[in-house]
């Protein structure tokens, strides 16, 4: 999933946790369970440009721009503390982190997360057409968005 989505169910979290680091640690593991969901991310991005590797490094960095900005307004409009804020969403996009990282330098440190993150994408075989596996994504954003009122 996109880090985005991860990011908005990590804030949703603090509704309802407010110790940082568990929020940091029950993000962590929510990452693994959201991705076991099939999403359709990162199959066919190969289209547009020449290189996949710049695919990937634009496809983050917008990603990167929206968590930004989902957690500044989430900041502002909740007024939840910033530890809070900044421990979830971490947790959240840290398992992706670790991959992208394994993914550009191949450091055998890294192996798990990769392993890991293969492991969590295949869970669920089920495989459809790539639009819908994209608008499931919007699945947790709808259910956050009842949460949170």
């Amino acid at each position: 999933m996109f880090l985005s989505v991860h990011s908005i169910v990590a804030l949703t979290s603090i509704k309802y946790i407010h110790n940082p680091l568990l929020l940091f640690i029950v993000n962590f593991i929510l990452h693994y369970i959201l991705d076991a969901i099939p999403h359709g991310d990162g199959d066919n991005i190969d289209n547009g440009f020449k290189k996949e590797n710049l695919n990937y490094l634009i496809l983050a960095s917008l990603d990167v721009l929206f968590v930004l900005i989902i957690g500044i307004t989430f900041y502002k409009t909740y007024h939840y503390n910033i530890y809070s804020i900044i421990a979830a969403i971490s947790g959240a996009i840290l398992p992706d982190i670790l991959w992208g990282v394994y993914q550009v330098t191949k450091f055998k440190f890294f192996k798990w997360a990769d392993d890991l993150n293969n492991f969590a994408h295949q869970i669920i075989k089920y495989k459809t057409n790539h639009i819908l596996e994209y608008f499931i994504q919007f699945i947790p954003i709808i259910i956050c968005y009842f949460l949170l009122k």
